[in-house]
């Protein structure tokens, strides 16, 4: 397709258009208390509602939920019968705010229907926030009959801790969008491996729309096998690999009705056919690093960035077949070269890459999406700029520029690099003036490229305006044995201390796997092809400074060798669930799993002089395990007589509180024993693990009593996987953590940044927020390329400016 072709459908782009239809469901609006609780009545031992002022283009009117959470057992709630028919909308919306909101673990809204209920849960912030409520993420109770025939709403606020608190609700609405992303629910369906990626892809995907401000709804195979794609303009399929000849019959229909499609790596032949495209078949990279970025065309599609990061692992190869399918993109690698393969394509009727969108650089993928969209839907363009020039300042966690201009002015004068901020701020405050113009005079690319522009300049004002401090350890996991793609580890560690970083934690081993020459593990292929992957990683760490602590992930045999599996199965050392099903981890309580598990840990203390030994999947998978015949008989063993009905009694009988228990002891028992043997190979040694953060509900669920290890002294130090996009809830668990620890060992809090696909602002206000609560120090997740490449930069402008003084003594 010719280039002026896609300009020619940027200038149809009409002003003001909107992408979605709202209707309001409930309004909230009542004269007085009274009337509300005519309708709104309490269940359980909550009490009445009340009414308060709330101002919006619907109403005056909020409801007011008193929630007096040290007089109820679980929660406050509160039903209204109603006869509603939802099934035309893709997406609710309601408007929340807490007084307290680290009092609530949750705020639920339940529609029901026939025998069961669709339910959202949310989590409300001290301010007004309209929250998203999708279809398709919907929890489903019961047996309902259908979204058309809901008969009562019932709101609910679970408690978390014994405070009073209020919530305010308002404004429910109903919306429907011609634009949709499509979640693969037929793979999680066929409970395929894969469903932990589609759920992950549509996710990704949605997170970038919502920063954009594009209204989206999301759908799922099921829905558009039942039509659901009829009427609406662009559909986005993230990652799909189940789809059915229903849904790809339904797929053309709407093609052929006019509608448009972006495909990510799955595409069924009859779809690539009618994209005018031939498919390759399915290609590994035939070199390290071959799908490490795609590099867009020079003036091949408006809006686009030059590259973006991926790290991909394989593509379904493709090349067009017409003239009017234009290649927009090519695979290459960490430094740039191109590969010789196509990463995305373009046509009339719709566009397709030929790998998911991967975790990581957010902005300019954003900025990729966006300019697909704009080429095939040309509104998306208006919307899009609105939504940026909207959005300015969120991703440094304020709701309007104002917010921002008075944070900066306050916090600038404090901090050594205020006068940058300043500066940064002025430019972006002129960008925004410009975006402004451009939006009124209809020229929504320049509007969208300059309101980008503003907001990277704010996004680097507020890293600028944010303080350091000295005594802090400042670490990251690297879940890659071999560090960073396209980089050694010698480059990797000297970018690390050069970001003012001052440790590493490498994951070198699991349960079936080790990435050195052991004698205790099986090796992988790698070592033979890449060598010692500690070794390398310790030299480099010892030149430039930093410590390195053995990152292990325990019990968790994923990745292991199909042989190394099956003698496991055969000498009956796999765990089994309640329902009989294998599961792929050691079970904890067998002694030559217990044995594996310390030898292969200190092994790498007898081999190396580390700094530390890294616990990660210390526990059980879930609450659904273990179960297998083994660990009834040691239970039974332990306990001092039999279980009569197993594995009944051990769920949810007599005798659950006591194999909670013991299944607290499987798992502590290895952490002593490392830490002990540990110590005594190589003293001054530090062990330290990775945590669930919902401290103490994960002693139960999955028997990790971390904060005994804490107590006891096992544990130098624990790091609480605290990954959330959402600051409130970051804060309210760090707070947990804090109380948990009681001062005993030092608090490293994780912070999710690849995990949650945080912008490098919003790791930025984490950290500040874990300095806040009292932890003594931070651990970032994870180290690839987008946080080598972007993350750490950005944190040196301010929150890292100082190099670090740690120190273990305290």
């Amino acid at each position: 397709m010719r280039k002026g072709a896609f300009l020619a459908f940027l200038l149809l782009a009409p002003l003001g258009y909107s992408l979605a239809v709202r209707s309001l469901l409930e309004g909230f609006e009542y004269p007085q208390a009274r009337s509300a609780r005519e309708e709104w009545k309490p269940q359980g031992e909550s009490p009445p509602v009340g009414i308060a002022p709330h101002r919006t283009e619907f109403g005056t009117t909020a409801l007011k939920l008193p929630c007096p959470f040290s007089k109820v057992e679980e929660r406050c709630y509160w039903d209204k019968e109603v006869s509603l028919d939802l099934s035309r909308f893709d997406e609710f919306r309601l408007s929340i705010k807490a007084d307290r909101p680290e009092a609530l673990s949750l705020f639920s809204i339940y529609f029901r229907s026939g025998d069961g209920w669709f339910a959202f849960g949310v989590k409300p912030s001290k301010d007004w926030r309209a929250f998203s409520l999708r279809k398709a993420e919907a929890t489903i109770e019961g047996t309902p009959t259908g979204w058309h025939k809901i008969d009562r709403i019932r709101l609910s606020a679970w408690k978390r801790l014994d405070k009073e608190a209020t919530v305010f609700v308002d404004d429910l609405l109903g919306v429907r969008h011609d634009i949709v992303v499509v979640l693969g629910d037929l793979t999680l369906k066929a409970q395929s491996p894969e469903s932990r990626a589609v759920l992950g892809c549509a996710r990704r995907i949605s997170r970038l729309l919502e920063g954009l401000g594009i209204e989206f709804g999301l759908l799922t195979d099921t829905d558009v096998e039942a039509g659901a794609l009829q009427g609406r303009k662009l559909a986005i399929f993230a990652y799909n690999p189940n789809m059915s000849e229903a849904e790809v019959q339904k797929v053309e229909e709407f093609m052929n009705a006019g509608g448009k499609v972006i495909l990510f790596y799955s595409l069924p032949q009859r779809l690539a056919s009618l994209l005018g495209l031939r498919k390759l078949g399915y290609t590994r990279p035939t070199k390290a690093g071959e799908f490490s970025k795609v590099r867009f065309r020079p003036g091949a599609l408006y809006g686009l960035p030059d590259e973006i990061l991926q790290n991909s692992w394989n593509i379904e190869a493709v090349e067009p077949e017409r003239e009017d399918v234009l290649v927009v993109g090519d695979w290459a690698d960490p430094e740039g070269n191109l590969t010789g393969k196509v990463a995305v394509v373009i046509g009339p009727r719709g566009a397709f890459m030929t790998h998911i969108l991967t975790a990581g650089d957010p902005q300019r993928k954003s900025q990729f999406l966006v300019a697909l969209m704009g080429a095939l839907l040309p509104e998306v363009w208006g919307e899009a700029a609105k939504g940026a020039l909207k959005s300015l300042g969120r991703s440094a966690g304020f709701q309007n520029i104002e917010e921002f201009v008075d944070f900066i002015c306050k916090r600038a004068p404090k901090v050594a690099n205020g006068p940058r901020a300043i500066e940064r701020l002025n430019k972006a405050l002129t960008m925004r003036g410009e975006a402004l113009s451009a939006l009124r005079d209809g020229q929504f690319l320049r509007a969208l490229l300059r309101a980008r522009e503003a907001d990277a300049l704010l996004g680097e004002s507020f890293l600028f305006a944010l303080p350091s401090r000295r005594r802090e350890f400042r670490a990251v996991w690297c879940h890659s044995a071999y560090g960073v793609p396209g980089m050694t580890w010698e480059e990797a560690i000297r970018l690390l201390k050069e970001n003012g970083f001052n440790a590493v934690f490498p994951n070198m081993l699991w349960a079936g796997r080790a990435y050195y020459p052991s004698e205790v593990l099986p090796v992988m292929p790698e070592v033979e092809e890449r060598g010692d992957a500690i070794a390398q990683c310790l030299t480099a760490c010892r030149k430039y400074g930093v410590e390195i602590h053995i990152w292990k992930v325990n019990w968790n045999l994923a990745g292991a060798p199909d042989q190394f599996i099956r003698r496991l199965r055969e000498e009956g050392r796999l765990q089994v669930d309640a329902n009989g099903n294998e599961v792929r981890w050691l079970c904890p309580s067998h002694p030559q799993n217990f044995k594996l598990e310390l030898e292969s840990m200190l092994e790498v203390a007898r081999k190396y002089p580390v700094d530390g030994l890294h616990f990660d999947y210390i526990r059980y998978p879930h609450s659904n395990s273990c179960y297998c015949q083994g660990c009834r008989e040691r239970f039974e063993r332990w306990l001092g007589r039999r279980v009569e009905k197993w594995p009944e009694d051990v769920i949810s009988g007599p005798l659950a509180s006591k194999y909670r228990e013991w299944r607290r002891l499987q798992i502590t028992r290895l952490v002593e024993a490392v830490s002990r043997e540990a110590r005594r190979i190589r003293p001054g040694i530090r062990i330290s693990a990775a945590v669930f953060r919902n401290w103490p509900q994960c002693r139960d669920t999955i028997g990790q009593d971390w904060a005994k290890w804490v107590e006891e002294g096992y544990l130098d130090f624990v790091c609480p996987m605290n990954y959330t996009a959402d600051d409130t809830d970051f804060e309210a668990y760090a707070k947990i953590h804090m109380k948990a620890v009681r001062g005993r060992a030092p608090l490293i809090e994780g912070v999710g940044a690849s995990a949650r696909e945080l912008p490098p602002e919003q790791v930025a206000r984490q950290i500040e927020i874990a300095r806040k609560v009292g932890a003594d120090g931070f651990i970032i997740f994870n180290f690839d390329r987008y946080v080598a490449d972007q993350v750490l930069p950005a944190l040196r402008k301010g929150i890292t400016a100082l190099d670090p003084q740690w120190d273990w003594r305290r």
